[in-house]
């Protein structure tokens, strides 16, 4: 008998283990972003999930990175945001339906610990051209990859916009300057530090993060090329959840929390894969 009652706990036990497994999947959403999302995303988005029963498992990192370890099958996630929509069309058949939603601007940003803060709140005031400031010897100037990030190549294709190419040569040295150059997802520490004088950003991490921001003038902004791309995974690990969040996202308390950290929503999105 008491063999029968320990066989029927441990059977119990086992059912109740995958009875709260079965429970915590249910409550699980994965999602890979551009690092430029990272300070909403790991902040209230992820806070606001939690309060609704829901685990917000993110990575931010450099758009072009997470969608090349995507299309290599080294990651799988239920949702992938990109600041680059062709990124997104190039994984095939492993998206379900993508939708273009916001867009944001690349300008120069930094800090009050900045050795050049009274520079660049000259630049702010309209005093200092952007070009004259970034020009000043001895500047620590911090950008990210262009070839793992979007926005290192929006940074380059900006610079040769408002400076000419010689000016940015000069400015920012090779494309794979090592001495700018920084992880998407360490550069916002630095300048937070006083390590790096000023940085490239996107409008959005820059009001996320609390830091002085100036535009890049005029098509240098580069706001007609930077949007935002929400792409639901076909084989998503949790569907319900990644359409879940999609509509969190898009249209209800996540759009909100969003637009207070600078993204500006499109007023009429573009479907990009259906």
């Amino acid at each position: 008998m008491s063999r029968i009652i320990r066989w029927s706990a441990a059977v119990g036990v086992l059912l109740l283990t995958c009875s709260v497994a079965a429970a915590n999947t249910n409550g699980v959403v994965s999602v890979l972003y551009a690092g430029s999302l990272v300070t909403p995303m790991e902040g209230p988005i992820k806070s606001t999930l939690a309060a609704q029963g829901i685990d917000f498992q993110g990575q931010g990192a450099g758009s072009k990175m997470l969608a090349n370890l995507i299309g290599a099958s080294v990651k799988k996630p239920d949702v992938f945001i990109s600041v680059d929509p062709k990124l997104v069309t190039g994984l095939g058949s492993k998206v379900s339906h993508a939708t273009t939603f916001a867009s944001t601007s690349l300008g120069i940003g930094w800090s009050d610990n900045s050795r050049r803060a009274a520079l660049f709140a000259s630049v702010a005031a309209g005093k200092t051209p952007v070009v004259a400031a970034l020009s000043t010897p001895g500047l620590a100037i911090g950008r990210t990859d262009p070839k793992l990030d979007p926005k290192g190549v929006y940074t380059v294709e900006g610079m040769t916009m408002l400076a000419g190419a010689d000016a940015e040569k000069r400015i920012l040295g090779d494309p794979e300057n090592a001495s700018q150059i920084f992880p998407e997802e360490d550069l916002l520490a630095r300048i937070d530090t006083g390590q790096a004088d000023v940085g490239f950003f996107y409008r959005t991490e820059a009001v996320a993060r609390g830091l002085h921001f100036v535009r890049l003038p005029g098509k240098a902004a580069m706001s007609d090329e930077i949007t935002y791309t929400l792409a639901v995974m076909r084989d998503a690990p949790h569907p319900a959840q990644a359409t879940d969040f999609e509509r969190f996202l898009l249209a209800g308390a996540g759009k909100a929390i969003l637009q207070k950290a600078g993204i500006e929503y499109l007023t009429t999105p573009t479907v990009v894969v259906q």
